[in-house]
């Protein structure tokens, strides 16, 4: 007699095996995940130190030789009318500290010394109009600037040599922000932007450290109380 077609269920062996298979599968996503996050962090260049005129003088100019400030690496960046003017600096070296100055270090990071000429900085002292598309000339080229309110801060986009490179810059509610400087401080040709922020934060964004697409700023000053 004809026996009709029965569903052929897996039996516990073959179902141990293809939960197993699935397990494994699972493991090995997560590890490449794991690997592939890893990766890029390793890969993130480190954030350096970057301090204003008073915490300087009150914490680092006169620091002892064995204190927790770090003895040589620093550079100090005054901006001027037509230039950012570089120096390399070491604690208690005897030089008189400009109120307006920044001093900046990282370790394996070299500033061109010198009067850097800046580009356009009399139009970028304004605060700048959010939403708006602003080419400014470097070189014998442009530089594309746009800065837009995300909901992690203010968002500068930085277009130049083909390329687009963005940085979410804090606090969360500010809504203005100026380009201090724009100028080549480590000598490879392209622009690097020193940034105010809602009247608390100072960054740092060199081109070094800078690579297409999502970057985080390569130092950060935060002003007294923040």
């Amino acid at each position: 007699m004809h026996t009709p077609n029965a569903t052929h269920l897996p039996t516990p062996r073959a179902a141990l095996a293809t939960s197993l298979r699935a397990l494994r599968d699972l493991a090995l996503l997560a590890a490449a995940g794991l690997a592939a996050a890893s990766i890029w962090a390793t890969g993130l260049p480190e954030e350096g130190l970057l301090l204003d005129a008073a915490l300087w003088k009150e914490e680092v100019a006169d620091a002892r030789a064995d204190g927790p400030w770090p003895r040589d690496g620093w550079y100090r960046l005054e901006a001027r009318d037509n230039a950012v003017e570089v120096r390399a600096v070491r604690p208690g070296d005897g030089q008189a500290v400009p109120d307006d100055a920044l001093f900046f270090r990282l370790p394996g990071t070299t500033l061109k010394t010198g009067l850097r000429p800046t580009a356009a900085r009399s139009g970028l002292l304004q605060p700048l109009t959010l939403n708006q598309d602003y080419s400014l000339p470097f070189g014998r080229g442009r530089v594309g600037l746009r800065v837009e309110a995300v909901p992690k801060g203010l968002q500068y986009t930085v277009a130049y040599g083909g390329q687009t490179y963005s940085y979410t810059l804090a606090p969360f509610d500010a809504e203005t922000t100026q380009v201090r400087a724009m100028a080549d401080l480590d000598g490879d040709g392209l622009p690097d932007f020193l940034v105010d922020v809602g009247g608390d934060a100072t960054y740092l964004l060199l081109s070094t450290h800078a690579r297409p697409g999502v970057n985080r700023p390569t130092a950060e000053l935060w002003a007294a109380g923040c």
